[in-house]
């Protein structure tokens, strides 16, 4: 780790690198949270019996692909 640490220390301007990939993360974070509290009830009420729903339809779709 010391040899890894000692080249990054060279670099100038490494120091940028960490604060944009934490700004990212942040922003994409805050994204996801913002879309799923903007859904609407019947969507989210579709999405959690997705998975008891039969499969017909899934079979269906398969069928036609074929």
């Amino acid at each position: 780790m010391k040899l890894i640490s000692h080249y990054l220390e060279s670099i100038d301007g490494v120091v940028i690198y960490p604060i944009i990939s934490f700004l990212i993360f942040v922003t994409v974070f805050s994204l996801i949270t913002i879309y799923t509290l903007r859904l609407k009830k019947s969507k989210v009420k579709e999405m959690k019996n997705m998975p008891l729903d039969d499969n017909e339809t899934d079979i269906n779709l398969i069928n036609q692909q074929l």
